[in-house]
């Protein structure tokens, strides 16, 4: 039986919520031994990229591994792992996550129509959060990447009081603009106790393709100076490379640095 997304009514939902508020309130979904959040500030600076390449770089390992795309408003991980045309199944009243390349997949894009976009304000955003957090049937995991919505808006909230997050990376480009909502997704972590493993810096550079030096693409920023800054150490710093993002696990320069990203975040989770 295949899913398909529809709003539940707004009597359904108060009843649901006075319930869950009686006996779950404080419950926390735990689907894999580490959950790593990935969030940014901002819209654009190849979160669901960083987010994907990471899920398939601790797959290479042999960590059994899931993404969840919880970016409800913008979901891209189905088409940057191929699988824009698939439906997920139902069973056990539990929605099946579509598997590929070694990866568990569950995303709201799953449950649309490609053209369709979700219309729905905080509460019932939020109450489909707490479906895919509660209601999918994942594996046995060791890892479940959850790719945020960008931002510290509800859903985020959300995902971060109900889920019971090992750690988070934080994404941004080097530029102010960006670096000035990372302060703000630092803030919410720090506030609700979620530990923070670093910052990942996306699209630092691009390779010159005659000499192959990198050209700085934010060259008046302080790089040397954002760690310190931002009191977090920078993880990883990607350039930017146009063939990664829908084909995530091509054997570029890139892929050996999300491979030692990969490293640096199962050792922080305690998983190396």
């Amino acid at each position: 039986m295949s899913a398909r997304l529809t709003p539940p009514s707004p009597h359904n939902m108060e009843q649901k919520d006075m319930k869950d508020h009686e006996s779950d309130s404080n419950k926390k979904a735990q689907p894999a031994k580490a959950i790593i959040a990935v969030g940014s500030g901002k819209g654009g600076v190849g979160k669901s990229t960083v987010a994907v390449n990471l899920a398939l770089a601790i797959a290479a390992t042999g960590k059994k591994t899931g993404i969840l795309d919880a970016d409800i408003y913008g979901p891209n991980v189905p088409l940057m792992l191929g699988l824009g045309e698939e439906k997920v199944l139902v069973e056990d009243q539990l929605l099946v996550p579509v598997k590929k390349r070694n990866l568990e997949v569950m995303s709201v894009a799953f449950l649309t129509a490609p053209e369709q976009a979700l219309v729905w304000r905080g509460p019932l955003a939020n109450k489909l959060v707490e479906q895919f957090l509660f209601e999918v049937k994942w594996g046995e995991l060791d890892v479940l990447i959850i790719d945020m919505p960008p931002g510290t808006g509800d859903v985020p909230l959300s995902l971060v009081q109900k889920a019971n997050l090992t750690t988070s990376i934080i994404v941004t480009t080097p530029q102010e603009a960006s670096i000035a909502d990372v302060r703000k997704m630092i803030n919410m972590f720090e506030n609700t106790k979620t530990p923070i493993a670093g910052i990942v810096e996306n699209m630092k550079y691009m390779t010159c393709p005659h000499c192959s030096e990198p050209i700085e693409m934010y060259p008046h920023h302080n790089h040397n100076g954002i760690a310190e800054e931002l009191g977090h150490p920078v993880l990883a710093e990607f350039p930017f490379d146009p063939s990664i993002g829908l084909n995530p696990g091509k054997d570029t320069e890139s892929k050996k640095l999300y491979d030692q990203l990969a490293q640096k975040v199962l050792t922080s989770c305690g998983l190396e």
